[in-house]
């Protein structure tokens, strides 16, 4: 289920009208942050502004899921950002197979291909990464990392992962690192724990989100009555 030779892609991981909605509101955010004229006393602003979770959204923690492949011990340790609707956004991954260490991002399937993605950890230098597929449901791309590369995530607060968008604006996905250590270096979920602990994320998300729209339904009403 979770374990594979190929890219592992999470299933469902796009809807159309998430996606969309999903990508106009981060683009809206990055256009404005871009297209803003800076103070003169303040440096240059960033190529792309993180969009930052909603605070009122709970955010799906560093997990670490492992199995056997092959007679060979794999793991994957990976976050996602969601949306309010508990869609998915983004998702970072590490993917340690042996002594092989690899990455991979999932990111919207508008993305430009050539460019890739660029991670940076906090603001030191980007490191760039390249698709390797892309699919109605999502782009991913695979990448080699060594271990400077873990020890930086487990130094760091954010990560920041950057795309282009099919109008070459970068959009940017913020994933906070806290609890990254701690899920490295942690044992792993088998992966039916882990389908069973997902399971049980999308539904608190999903009774959160159907609490928000009843009370924007119940607002909406509220103003019709007394108009």
């Amino acid at each position: 289920m979770f374990l594979t030779r190929k890219p592992s892609s999470p299933a469902g991981f796009w809807t159309t009208k998430v996606l969309v909605a999903a990508i106009l509101s981060i683009a809206a955010t990055t256009a404005e942050a871009q297209d803003a004229p800076a103070p003169a006393a303040q440096p240059a602003a960033a190529a792309a502004a993180p969009a930052q979770p909603n605070p009122g959204v709970p955010q799906p923690e560093w997990e670490k899921v492992c199995g056997t492949v092959k007679e060979q011990q794999e793991c994957h340790i990976s976050r996602r950002r969601v949306a309010a609707t508990g869609q998915a956004l983004a998702q970072f991954m590490i993917i340690e197979r042996g002594d092989k260490k690899l990455i991979q991002i999932a990111v919207p399937p508008v993305a430009l291909i050539q460019p890739g993605v660029q991670v940076k950890i906090d603001e030191n230098q980007s490191t760039g990464v390249k698709f390797v597929v892309c699919t109605p449901g999502e782009c991913l791309a695979l990448g080699e990392i060594k271990a400077d590369f873990v020890a930086g995530l487990k130094k760091g607060n954010n990560l920041i992962v950057t795309m282009l968008n099919p109008q070459g604006k970068p959009v940017a996905f913020d994933i906070s690192l806290s609890g990254f250590t701690a899920s490295y270096d942690g044992p792993g979920l088998n992966p039916a724990e882990a389908q069973a602990r997902q399971q049980k994320l999308e539904d608190e998300l999903k009774r959160k989100a159907d609490a928000a729209r009843q009370q924007l339904l119940n607002a909406q009403q509220q103003t019709t009555t007394t108009q």
